[in-house]
């Protein structure tokens, strides 16, 4: 993923006429870099949230291969992961966008603005391990072999992602 600075100037290169001139006015170019910084979070955070939901299909299916096989016994830990997969799908959509308004008490700078938007794509392997965990449970219960040890690393690997996911707080905190 390439990094902010590289992302804005591909929103800028796409400007039309009238919005290259209002970034002649002073002090209005740094306002539009945040906001389009803020957008770009945005548009990453709901990438993420949309990969991690296309698990939900994943987890689905495997009860459905458990309870094909009459181990629906085994599909206790399903319900549990779905949960979290909602929880972790849901603190993506919901977290703070980074930035705050023009006429807001505590500003956010670009830096961490760039700060924001690296943390965040960083995430993006995370929720690719994830979904690959997901998608071997799926291929085990197809093979009609023991998940719960991938159960076990897909639980493991949502609660880290939530954990990971608690620090931007911190660096929206660390104005």
């Amino acid at each position: 993923m390439a990094d902010l600075n590289s992302q804005l100037s591909a929103v800028k290169s796409k400007e039309n006429f009238l919005e290259k001139i209002t970034r002649i006015i002073p002090g209005y170019d740094g306002y539009v870099n945040r906001d389009n910084s803020r957008e770009l979070d945005t548009i990453l955070r709901n990438t993420l949230a949309t990969r991690l939901d296309a698990n939900h299909i994943k987890l689905k299916n495997v009860t459905l291969n458990l309870s094909q096989r009459g181990k629906l016994f085994e599909s206790d830990g399903i319900d549990k992961l779905d949960k979290k997969l909602q929880l972790c799908v849901a603190k993506f959509k919901s977290a703070a966008r980074g930035y705050s308004g023009a006429f807001d008490v505590v500003k956010v700078k670009e830096d961490k603005l760039n700060q924001l938007y690296q943390f965040d794509a960083s995430l993006l392997n995370n929720v690719d391990v994830i979904t690959a965990a997901c998608q071997d449970m799926d291929n085990n219960s197809k093979a009609n072999v023991d998940i719960k040890a991938d159960m076990d690393k897909a639980s493991g690997l949502m609660d880290e992602l939530v954990k990971q996911f608690e620090e931007r707080e911190n660096i929206l905190n660390t104005v």
